[in-house]
């Protein structure tokens, strides 16, 4: 979703409304006599993401062990949900026991912040497995030859939008290269959004970038019909051609395997 000229996804919008929909209730509640607690429930928000972050790290640490730096860009939004509310609510006991004071108040912020935040999720995620069908377009390769993404169906596919000029996806796209290479029973298409043969080829050309089922779609009518508003966005579609999940913005090799596991028996 685009706010001005920031491009946000739906999970991060869902934690912001989960956010707003907290510190609303502590002022509400301030007003009303009961202690301030927002530096307290942003410490508890703070310490859920970290550990959540953590425990999908050690999750997925076979992926991350072939890039450690990669444990530290958050933006591949690899976060476990489950290890997030459980160390929000722990840290929330926590505080509320060494502050009777702050308990109920607390307790309010927390359950009404993290009630908005599932109830976004929730949308989010009925927006992300929309179960749309691949759509009746013929794209190009860089032989000119036409592909229409419905014959796509029969196997897990993931279609990578992206371009040449986009700083996020020429840094994720060494990574999905090996592992189009390494999945052979999962379909990467690489489907560039508005720009010439001679630009793609020369990019791959100068990466050294090996990758099959690279296509051309220079008016972006894929972008337009699943609603694609920044790149790198990849849409991962199961073997029946539905899609089941997005990621907008860079994919690390354990949020890729993350995804794969929806599509994939």
């Amino acid at each position: 979703m685009n706010i001005g000229p920031l491009l946000f996804s739906t999970a991060v919008l869902a934690l912001l409304f989960g956010v707003l929909a907290g510190m609303g209730t502590n002022a509400f509640l301030r007003r009303r006599g009961y202690a301030d607690v927002g530096n307290a429930a942003l410490c508890a928000l703070a310490a859920s993401l970290v550990g959540a972050r953590i425990t999908f790290v050690l999750r997925w640490w076979p992926q991350y062990a072939q890039d450690p730096w990669s444990m530290l860009n958050v933006r591949d939004a690899g976060f476990d949900v489950l290890a997030g509310v459980t160390v929000l609510a722990l840290v929330g006991v926590l505080i509320g026991w060494r502050r009777p004071a702050w308990r109920r108040p607390l307790a309010a912020v927390l359950v009404v912040g993290a009630l908005a935040w599932g109830m976004g999720s929730l949308a989010a995620r009925a927006l992300s497995e929309s179960q749309q069908p691949l759509p009746a377009l013929t794209l190009r390769d860089l032989r000119g030859h036409p592909v229409a993404l419905q014959d796509l169906r029969g196997q897990p596919t993931v279609i990578n939008l992206w371009a040449t000029w986009c700083g996020p996806c020429r840094r994720e796209m060494p990574m999905l290269a090996r592992a189009q290479a390494a999945m052979p029973h999962v379909r990467f298409v690489f489907a560039d959004q508005g720009e010439s043969i001679a630009a793609v080829q020369r990019y791959l050309e100068l990466e050294r970038l090996e990758l099959g089922h690279v296509l051309l779609d220079p008016h972006m009518d894929v972008s337009t019909w699943y609603g694609a508003r920044g790149y790198p966005t990849t849409l991962f579609i199961d073997a029946q051609g539905a899609l089941r999940d997005t990621q907008v913005g860079e994919l690390s090799a354990a949020t890729l395997a993350a995804h794969l596991a929806r599509i994939t028996p």
